[in-house]
């Protein structure tokens, strides 16, 4: 099994554009925590014991304690061989981020932050009501490599009616001085079901033409391929030998495990998901009740999947591998790839189909036209 994800669904505050799956009542922490233990008891016989990664994802981890953090990893330790993990991820906010706590994390195994810093503006954090300004959250970095951190992913986000072109030339510039080797980056998105969503309903947001959210792609580009970064998926980018091997192992097509309310499993041949509901989750486990939703995928889903994930990694699709899964897609979609071609979205090149860098933001809408119907 390639990897192991544990979902933790509170948080301090409910920022106004996220649709994860979260809670701010912090009282059910603890039974929560008892919950995913248990599931992990249940689990794990199902699927291969030895972890390649560790991924603690949110919401808010960092607002974990350290007994309940300890809770979790000794389940893990119970169940699955760690003994050749490569990768522990724990998402943190600035605000979590004290030395106590960065101390505890590391002493559990911990050896990858991904810090949740989001903007390098205060004005354009408290819109977004994020829980940290911009003190905290250069402090947070600076007191992580004092504890003795080295391997560091930080979140921005771009496209925002509060961020100018020049401001996120100078939030790029900040990540070069500030020397961290990994880098996510996503464009503002307005979900339905967000105070940013109600808001833009109701015409109390403003939503910015596109091409301004495509202007800060197309120089997050340029300033990766000046500056020494490699701008391996979409949304992401690393120094040389630090790209994320745990998300890298999705995009490859790898199993993994989902623990947790709303966390996702895939084996290869099925994808499950749990429910997005924490009350419902600690009662199903509690009484061996299914906590989740299966599917089993057809050839047709596998290669949709493959096609969603891997044209979004800069050296894209692997055509045998497609061909293998599907014989005849080449064949099939030939006319399109052509098209794709003519119009500079897809390049052909050493067994793969990729997208170039100045089509790349328009990703999402060129990998619909190549997916296959399901019959």
């Amino acid at each position: 099994m390639a990897g192991l994800y544990i979902h933790i669904p509170f948080c301090r505050k409910a920022c106004h554009y996220c649709n994860f799956h979260f809670s701010t009542q912090l009282k059910n922490i603890q039974p929560l925590v008892d919950a995913i233990c248990k599931e992990i008891d249940n689990e794990a016989p199902k699927f291969s014991t030895k972890l390649t990664t560790l991924y603690f994802g949110g919401g808010s981890p960092s607002i974990l304690n350290h007994s309940q953090l300890t809770q979790i990893f000794e389940a893990v330790s119970t169940h699955f061989d760690i003994s050749q993990i490569q990768e522990i991820t724990l998402e943190a906010n600035p605000e979590d981020m004290i030395q106590e706590s960065m101390g505890q994390w590391k002493s559990l195994g911990v050896n990858r932050l991904s810090v949740g810093i989001q903007s390098l503006n205060d004005d354009e954090l408290e819109w977004m009501n994020r829980s940290h300004t911009v003190k905290q959250a250069i402090q947070s970095l600076l007191t992580a490599r004092e504890i003795g951190f080295t391997n560091f992913s930080i979140d921005l986000i771009y496209g925002s009616e509060k961020k100018s072109l020049m401001q996120w030339q100078q939030e790029l510039d900040w990540v070069n001085s500030i020397g961290v080797n990994h880098l996510s980056c996503y464009a503002l998105t307005i979900e339905e079901n967000t105070p940013f969503g109600k808001w833009a309903k109701s015409n109390k947001l403003n939503t910015p033409p596109d091409e301004h959210a495509e202007e800060q792609f197309l120089y997050l580009s340029q300033w990766a391929s000046q500056n020494n970064w490699e701008h391996y998926e979409i949304s992401n980018l690393s120094k040389p030998g630090h790209q994320a091997i745990h998300n890298s192992n999705y995009w490859a097509g790898l199993p993994y495990l989902g623990i947790g309310p709303s966390a996702h499993s895939y084996d290869g041949k099925s994808r499950r998901w749990n429910i997005s509901n924490n009350a419902l989750y600690i009662s199903g486990i509690q009484n061996g009740t299914p906590t989740f939703t299966e599917e089993i995928l057809s050839t047709v889903d596998v290669v949709n999947e493959l096609l969603l994930t891997q044209l979004r990694l800069t050296k894209g699709v692997n055509i045998q591998q497609i061909n293998l899964l599907y014989p005849g897609f080449e064949k099939l979609k030939r006319p399109i790839i052509e098209k794709l071609i003519g119009n500079f979205q897809i390049v052909e090149h050493n067994g793969h189909w990729s997208i170039p860098s100045a089509a790349r933001f328009l990703a999402d809408a060129i990998t619909v036209e190549l997916m296959l119907d399901e019959n």
